[in-house]
Parts: C-alpha cells; structure tokens; sequence
C-alpha cells in the first residue's frame, strides 16, 4: 500500500513548514512563562499544523514537541514538530523531562480547558498554571500571506453557497430545504463546516437561512440572528417554516478551507418586500461603504464602532439595529481565522488598534418585529488604505 504521507498529499494540501516555523517564533518570543502546554484543537493546529488529539508542548527557549494520543502516524506526516505517541496526559512530565526542559512556571489555555483538566496538569507539572490563550490569541489575529490566500478560497465557498441560493430560492421550499441545496454546493467545492467559537456555543451551526418573522425570533446565542430552529435542543437557525412572497430572507453562511473560516449574509426576497425592510436594508450598504473608506490599520476598533452607529443614529430604524430588547447585542464585528470570535472585536467600550492583516467580520443587521431581519456582512481585511473585501458577493438586496 502507497505510504500515508503520499497518499493523503493526493488529496490534500498541509500548513506549510516555514509557516508554523515563524508561528512558534512569534510564539516563544511573546511567552511569559518556560513553558507551555497546548490543547485545544483550533490552536494545536494553528501552532503545529495538525488536528490530531494530544498537546503541543513549547518552552520558552524553543523546543517544541507534540505529544500524541491519535493519531501520531498521521500527524507526523501533517506536521513538521517532532511527534512522541502518549497514552494519556499523565506521560507529559517524562515527555518535558526527555525535551530537557527545566521550569519553574507553567501556562495552558484555561479559557476553553476544563477545571479538571487544568487542575490535573498542575498536579502533574506541581507548577501554578496560568493562561497562556491572550498570547495565542494577540498572535493569531494577523494573518500571514498563506493564511489570507486560504480565506480568500472560503470566501469562494460561501459565494458559491450564495449564487445556489439565488437560483433555488422559491415559494413554498422550506428554510432548511433551502439550507440544504446551499450546503451541498459548498461542500461540493470543499466546505469543511467545521467551525470554532472560543469559550461560547454555537450548536449545529451550518449556515442561516432565516425568512420573515423567524428573522426577529429571540434565542441564547450572542449574535442578532437567531431563526426558530428545529427544536429546543438546537433551538437556533432554520426551521420547517416555508418561504413566502412578500417577507426579507437571510443567507447567513461561514465558508471554511482549512480549518479558516469566513462570514457573509445577504438578504433576498419573493417580490414585493415591505418598505421598511427596504429602506433598512439600504443603512446596511451605506455603512459597508463607509466601511471600505474607514477600517484602516492604525485605526481604534471603537472609532470604527461609533462610527458605524453615527450612521445608524440618522436611520428611521435605529431602535431594530443589531437586535431589539433582550436579543440586542452591543457588537457588530468579530475577528475571524480558526475560531469565530477571534480578535479584534469591534464592540461598545472596547478599545484596541486595528493592525494590517487583521480580518474582521462585520455584520450590521437590522431585526424588524413582525417583518423579519435585513442585512449585509462581509469579511474584510485590514490595509493600509481601508477594508478589502474577501466576500465580494453582491450586496444589493436580491429580489426575485
């Protein structure tokens, strides 16, 4: 049988070796403690370039070794660290005493890991451990040439999910039967649907198609869009509810290539639509342009903010932007890469400079009771002169 490295190069392509080289660089230089040990998936693979189960462990002067529960055969072909197969967590002391590494403290990501789990790793390294995760996640929100020529490929995939829900869209399908046939497209040119939220919940996601009232239904989730769902276990995105004439439908989808994701919504509607959800609609693509103009590296993640609500402010529906009552949220952009709620946020009170190659998702929505939700996102890139769009799907509301 052909070798595994062989024969999974056939099907896919792999992080790049000088890529996670300057990753750990960057890594070891900005760690404040001797060493680490990394465990949560989204960055074992930002950081060694696999997704195998195991932990990535890192010193402070630059040794590295990825310890490997499963697979270690694969993930030697997929990653350039050195892998040591391990049964479990207990073997990681012989493993840091095999590196040669001496150390008096000690980090992990006590974020997203369990109480149990960080408790156990400070009884087995008898260290106080502390959280590593701001310094993966202040690394990972400047994206490298490689990382933006991926995220240009899922900004492909969900375009692609978008034309299919442009042809498809008719009276009478279902939400989730217009879901589907846009789903499938994307896979069909290599949707991985496999997306992250840092330390929060976002069940069953794969992609929002959400029509008229269901637009305005309240749930848990952080975010303005939430759908009725198909039953209180998921009880967010599309449902059984047929599509009408005469009500705004969401297309809310993440692209995803190689474990990075991007977010795009548009919005569509059976002929006619109700004036207001033209007309807010309308605010949406006002501030996407002001955006283009204004999301600049050197820039205040606030400035951005309070300038997208001073656009806001002089709309006749500012009371429905981003939510209303208790499904009001106070953001309207996120960072996007591995995770989808990486930095930099754009949110009330927050203050943090936007750096060039940051990629940020903006999403202005408006969520008109009894009518539904309108809105455009896109996922932009910082630059020098402004944001550049990856999604660069048509944003004019589709009427059909």
């Amino acid at each position: 049988m052909e070798d595994l490295k062989n024969l999974l190069e056939r099907y896919m392509e792999f992080v790049p070796h000088e890529e996670i080289k300057r990753r750990l660089d960057k890594f070891t230089d900005s760690m404040n403690v001797d060493i680490a040990l990394i465990g949560y998936p989204p960055d074992i693979y930002y950081l060694a370039g696999t997704k195998q189960e195991g932990w990535l462990i890192v010193s402070k002067d630059g040794k590295y070794v990825f310890a490997c529960i499963k697979s270690p055969n694969r993930a030697k072909v997929e990653t350039p660290i050195e892998v040591v197969p391990i049964r479990s967590l207990k073997d990681i002391p012989k493993v840091i005493s095999d590196m040669g590494v001496k150390y008096e403290s000690a980090a992990t990501e006590n974020d997203v890991l369990g109480w149990e789990t960080v408790n156990k790793i400070r009884e087995l390294l008898k260290v106080d451990i502390t959280n590593i995760s701001p310094t993966i996640r202040e690394i990972k929100s400047i994206k490298s040439e490689w990382e933006l020529r991926i995220m240009k490929r899922s900004a492909d995939i969900v375009k692609a999910g978008y034309e299919k829900f442009k042809e498809e869209l008719r009276e009478g399908l279902t939400e989730v039967e217009l879901q589907s046939l846009c789903l499938l497209e994307m896979r069909k040119v290599g949707h991985e649907a496999g997306e992250y939220m840092r330390g929060g919940r976002f069940d069953g996601f794969l992609g929002y198609v959400i029509s008229g009232f269901a637009g305005a239904i309240p749930s848990y989730a952080n975010a303005p869009l939430h759908g009725i769902g198909l039953s209180p276990a998921i009880p967010t995105g599309p449902s059984f509810k047929r599509i009408e004439k005469g009500e705004p439908i969401i297309f809310d989808f993440f692209g995803t290539y190689m474990g990075y994701l991007v977010d795009m919504t548009r919005t569509a509607g059976l002929s006619p639509l109700p004036k207001e959800a033209m007309e807010a609609h309308r605010v949406t693509i006002d501030i996407h342009n002001w955006l283009r103009e204004n999301l600049k590296a050197g820039i205040d993640a606030q400035e951005i903010y309070n300038g997208v609500l001073s656009i806001v402010e002089k709309s006749r529906y500012k009371e429905y932007f981003m939510g209303y009552g208790e499904i009001k949220v106070n953001f309207i952009g996120h960072g996007v890469g591995t995770e989808i709620n990486e930095y930099p946020f754009i949110t009330k009170g927050l203050s943090m400079e936007l750096k060039e190659n940051m990629v940020v998702a903006i999403e202005p929505k408006f969520l008109l009771p009894g009518i539904g939700a309108v809105g455009v996102e896109n996922t932009y890139i910082v630059t020098k002169r402004g944001g550049a769009v990856l999604t660069d799907a048509e944003e004019d509301l589709f009427i059909k």
